[in-house]
C-alpha cells in the first residue's frame, strides 16, 4: 500500500499510537544493551520507549537525534549526547548535515530506530528522507542495527527507503514479520 509522500506525523499523535506494542518492543530491544554500552536512538516514539528500560543499566551513554528523547534520558539520569542540527518542529527530530556530522564522530554498540512502513519484501521506509539520513548515519556507526516496527506498519511503503533487509541485525515487532524481513 503506497502512502502520501513526505507526510510528517506530529510527535504528539505518534506518542499515543500503539503504546502497548511500543512498550513490548522497547523491552525486547533493551535486552540487547548491557552495562557500559553506547546506544544510538533516533527521534521515533518507539525508540523513546526504550529509555525507561535503560535506567537499570550502569555507565550507559545514549546518542540521540530526538529532543524529547534527550530530555527523557536526562530525567532518568542517563548520560546522553544530542546530535543537534535543524529541528523538524512536528517530530522534535534533529536532521541535516550538523546532525550527521555529530553522529560521524561517535561509535556505538547498538542503534535502535523505527520507520513508518515495512514492505512485504522487508524494506523499511519513511516519509522523511532527512530522518532516514540520520538513521543511516547511526547504522554506519553502530555494531548492531535494530529496527522497531509495530504491526500496523507492515505492508506500508513510504517515499524514502531506509535500507535493505540484510543491513539490519534484527527487526523487533509485535506482529508476524513478512517473509522478506525474516533473516535466513
Amino acid at each position: 500500500m503506497k502512502t502520501p509522500a513526505d507526510t510528517k506525523v506530529p510527535y504528539a499523535l505518534r506518542e499515543t499510537e500503539q503504546n502497548p506494542a511500543k512498550n513490548y518492543m522497547a523491552k525486547i530491544a533493551a535486552e540487547h544493551i548491557k552495562d557500559g554500552d553506547i546506544v544510538m536512538l533516533d527521534a521515533s516514539t518507539s525508540a523513546c520507549c526504550v529509555v525507561p528500560h535503560l535506567a537499570e543499566l550502569k555507565n550507559i551513554i545514549a546518542i540521540t537525534s530526538g529532543a524529547k528523547t534527550a530530555l527523557l534520558l536526562a530525567q532518568y539520569g542517563i548520560t546522553n549526547i544530542c546530535t543537534g542540527g535543524r529541528m523538524i518542529n512536528k517530530s522534535f527530530s534533529y536532521i541535516g548535515s550538523d546532525a550527521v556530522a555529530t553522529l560521524s564522530r561517535y561509535n556505538a554498540d547498538v542503534a535502535i530506530f523505527s520507520c513508518r512502513g515495512l514492505s512485504y519484501d522487508g524494506i523499511p521506509s519513511d516519509s522523511s528522507a532527512e530522518e532516514n539520513d540520520i538513521r543511516r548515519a547511526m547504522m554506519r556507526r553502530s555494531k548492531k542495527q535494530i529496527l522497531l516496527c509495530d504491526g500496523r506498519k507492515i505492508g506500508k511503503v513510504y517515499l524514502n527507503n531506509l535500507c535493505e533487509p540484510e543491513e539490519l541485525d534484527e527487526i523487533i515487532s509485535d506482529a508476524k514479520l513478512p517473509k522478506g524481513a525474516v533473516k535466513k
